[in-house]
C-alpha cells in the first residue's frame, strides 16, 4: 500500500510520484501554478488568498452551510409562478436525441444513473438537473437575473461533504460536457430534485423549498468542497 503524502499546498493527499513530479503539489495546485503564472503578481496574491480563504473554510466546514445572508438573499424566481411561463428542451442539447418534450425527458433520466435535463423557458430561464445515482442539483439563471441560483431545502440538503462517487458535476447546457462540480450543499435526495423540477414545470413550488444564489465554487474538486 503506498503512502500518500500531502499537497504542500492544499489538503489533498497525493502519491509520492505526483509530489516529485510537481515540486510537491497535487495536480490541481500544479495546473493553478502554472495558469498563475501568466499573470500579474497582484492578481496571483488575490487568486492565493481566495483559495487560502477557501480552504480555511473547508477545513472549518463553513462550506457546507448557507450563510445566514445567503440565506435572506435566498428566493423563488417569479417566473417559476407565473402561469404564462412555458418550458422547452434545451435545442441545442436536444439536437440528436430522442426526446421531444420536457416530460419525456424527465421520464428518461429516471431510469439513467447519472445525466442531465436541460430546459429553456419563453421567458430566457434555464433549468438544469444534474443528477447520480444518490443525488441531485437543481440549478436555475434568467438572463434578468445576475444570479445562478440552487434549489435549497433546509431539511434535506446535504450539511456534511459528498463522497466522491456520488458527486453532481455542473454541465454545459448546450452540450453535456463537464464544467464543474457543484458544492455538497447544493445537493439534495434524488428524488426530491425531479419533484421540484416537475413542480417548476407546473408553477406550482414545493413548500420549504428556495432558491440560493450560488457562490463562486471553482475550488470543489470530486469529493470536495
Amino acid at each position: 500500500m503506498v503512502h500518500r503524502v500531502k499537497c504542500r499546498k492544499c489538503d489533498n493527499r497525493i502519491l509520492p510520484q505526483t509530489a516529485a513530479d510537481n515540486d510537491g503539489l497535487c495536480g490541481v495546485c500544479a495546473r493553478s501554478n502554472r495558469m498563475l503564472a501568466m499573470f500579474p503578481d497582484e492578481i496571483r496574491t488575490k487568486v492565493e488568498n481566495e483559495r487560502a480563504e477557501y480552504d480555511r473554510r473547508l477545513n472549518k466546514g463553513l462550506v457546507f452551510t448557507p450563510s445566514e445572508f445567503e440565506l435572506s438573499h435566498a428566493e423563488i424566481p417569479g417566473e417559476f409562478t407565473d402561469t404564462a411561463t412555458f418550458w422547452t428542451l434545451q435545442p441545442e442539447y436536444y439536437t440528436e436525441r430522442c426526446e421531444s418534450t420536457p416530460g419525456d425527458a424527465i421520464s428518461a433520466a429516471r431510469i439513467e444513473a447519472t445525466g442531465n435535463v436541460f430546459l429553456v423557458s419563453n421567458n430566457g430561464g434555464q433549468l438544469n438537473l444534474g443528477f447520480t445515482a444518490k443525488y441531485s442539483v437543481v440549478e436555475y439563471q434568467n438572463e434578468n437575473d445576475e444570479h445562478l441560483r440552487c434549489a435549497y431545502s433546509s431539511s434535506a440538503n446535504l450539511n456534511t461533504q459528498v463522497q466522491k462517487a456520488d458527486h453532481v458535476i455542473q454541465a454545459c447546457p448546450c452540450c453535456g460536457v463537464g464544467l464543474l462540480w457543484y458544492p455538497s450543499r447544493y445537493h439534495m435526495p434524488r428524488a426530491l430534485a425531479f419533484s421540484i423540477f416537475e413542480s417548476v414545470l407546473d408553477h406550482k413550488p414545493i413548500p420549504g423549498v428556495t432558491w440560493l444564489a450560488t457562490d463562486d465554487f471553482s475550488y470543489a474538486q470530486p469529493g470536495v468542497g
